[in-house]
């Protein structure tokens, strides 16, 4: 266990301490009785972590999503406008749009790019996504 003190005055432990509830009840009593009145205690729910393999429906990214990661907005704003996670928007955006870039050029084409061709880029590449025939 580390304990990190600063000049200020103020204490903090680095990280969780596991402990059994004997000690904890201890450890709780034990500042209590040396700030009293300052010491509350909550009990808080963990988050469980879910690893390995899960019965997950993953959001198809559309055409209209696409489009969107070619757009200036900012990862989080698509996130929200998607309805998404900021990590997923970054996650496609890092595989979609660079290799879309390099097809254009391929292609002649130049940016600002239309549904019409990501049809095309995605037909090419046999890529699955929904409503790609829209």
């Amino acid at each position: 266990m580390k304990i990190l003190t600063y000049e200020s005055g103020y204490v903090d432990l680095e990280a969780p301490i596991q402990m059994t509830e004997e000690q904890r009840e201890k450890f709780i009593e034990f500042f209590k009785k040396t700030f009293p009145g300052n010491v509350e205690t909550y009990e808080k729910k963990e988050k469980t972590k879910n690893l390995g393999e899960r019965d997950v429906d993953q959001k198809k990214w559309t055409v209209d999503n696409l489009e969107l990661l070619l757009s200036p907005s900012s990862n989080s704003d698509l996130a929200a406008k998607m309805d998404r996670t900021e990590m997923g928007v970054k996650m496609q955006r890092g595989h979609f749009v660079p290799g879309f870039l390099v097809w254009l050029k391929k292609k002649g084409y130049s940016l600002p790019a239309n549904k019409k061709l990501i049809k095309e880029y995605m037909n090419e590449k046999e890529v699955e996504y929904e409503n790609i025939n829209r």
